[in-house]
Order: structure tokens, then C-alpha cells, then sequence
């Protein structure tokens, strides 16, 4: 199975720096709207087999955007974004403030938010989740080019777990960036990374 890892497009949270996971559900701001249609003109919808996506808005239309509206979106809730708990909704400028630790020198949300956000996930929950849903389709699409547009935490807990690397050592994904994996037959547990966090895909589902 070749996997290919899409952050979702600039969100109208993004531009206004507040916390958004798995229960926020903005939509796409229009500069990102603009930014996902620029690059789906390098999407070969024909080197694409099937297109999975969190049911929340800015990821379902990232998706239906970079395929032209050319393909079915499955959605499936185990994709959706890391639920914050009492985090979600709040800036993330005051919670630096306060809480520092829960942030690192980029100022991104790590592990230790979980001691100040009531009933926030952790990224092993995440992980399990989203490595769940894998497991359920990799019999049916071990041949197949899979395409999962998520959030960037969930790309990062991943990443996190399949090279075993603390959460804290894998940067920040890049909106609508690209991370390329392949798994050999029958095999979720030991991923191939191609490429990460590329502007646009180097080895699925590119024009060429």
C-alpha cells in the first residue's frame, strides 16, 4: 500500500490563532481554499485509488478540492483531529503564557498539554486510532494508492510511532503538505517513509 498524508488547507482558526481539534469544525479560510486549488492542479487524480478524510469540514474540502471533485471522500471519524478537550476553542497565545511547558521553543502544542487540558486526547490515543483505521483497509488496498487528508497532529503521532521517535522530534507539518509512505503486503507496522512534509507529492499521485 503506497500512503499518502495530506494536512488539510489554511483554516479560518489557523489565521486566528486559536486551539482547533476534533470537536472545533471551521471551514477552510478563503486563502486556503485558494492555496488547496493551486496544488491540485499537480494531482493526477488517475494515480489515485481511493481518498479518505476526517468528516470535519476543512478536511473533507481539502480533500473534494485537490481531486476536482472527481472522487468519492470516504470519511471516517477515527482521522479526525486530536481532541483538545477544554483547550478547543481557546487562543494559544494566553495558554503559552500560562502553561509554557505544554509548548515547545516553536510554540507548538507537545505531549505535557495533557496535564492542563481536562480530558484532552493524548498523541498514543491518536495514534491507536488512526493505526486501527489502517489496519481495516490495508487488506483491501495493499496494491492501491490511498490518499488521507487529516490534521497535522494527527500526521505527527504517526510518524511518531512508526519510527519510534518522541512526539517532540517531529516538526510541525506544513498546510496541504505532503507525506509520502509505502507498506509492504499485509504489514501496517513497518512503514517505508518516502517523504515528508513536501509542498507538493514526489512519488503519488503527482502529474509528471
Amino acid at each position: 500500500m503506497d500512503l499518502l498524508l495530506v494536512r488539510h488547507g489554511v483554516s479560518e482558526h489557523n489565521t486566528s490563532d486559536v486551539i482547533s481539534g476534533g470537536t472545533s469544525n471551521p471551514n477552510l479560510s478563503q486563502a486556503g481554499v485558494k492555496q488547496v486549488e493551486e496544488v491540485s492542479k499537480i494531482i493526477d487524480n488517475n494515480k489515485i485509488d481511493q481518498v479518505y478524510a476526517s468528516p470535519l469540514i476543512r478536511a473533507k474540502r481539502t480533500a473534494q478540492i485537490l481531486t476536482d471533485f472527481q472522487k468519492d471522500i470516504i470519511t471516517d471519524d477515527r482521522l479526525k483531529e486530536m481532541d483538545f478537550g477544554s483547550w478547543e476553542g481557546q487562543h494559544a497565545e494566553g495558554l503559552k503564557v500560562k502553561y509554557p511547558d505544554a509548548f515547545d521553543d516553536l510554540g507548538t502544542i507537545n505531549s505535557k498539554y495533557t496535564k492542563y487540558a481536562k480530558n484532552g486526547e493524548t498523541f498514543e490515543q491518536v495514534a491507536d486510532r488512526v493505526e486501527e483505521f489502517l489496519a481495516e483497509i490495508q487488506p483491501y488496498s495493499n496494491d492501491k494508492t490511498i490518499m488521507v487528508v487529516c490534521r497535522g497532529f494527527v500526521i505527527r503521532s504517526l510518524i511518531a510511532r512508526w519510527f519510534k521517535l518522541k512526539i517532540e522530534d517531529v516538526m510541525t507539518v506544513r498546510n496541504v503538505s505532503f507525506t509520502e509512505l509505502h507498506f509492504e503486503k499485509d504489514d501496517i507496522e513497518r512503514p517505508r517513509l518516502m517523504t515528508f512534509n513536501r509542498t507538493e507529492p514526489l512519488y503519488y499521485g503527482t502529474k509528471r
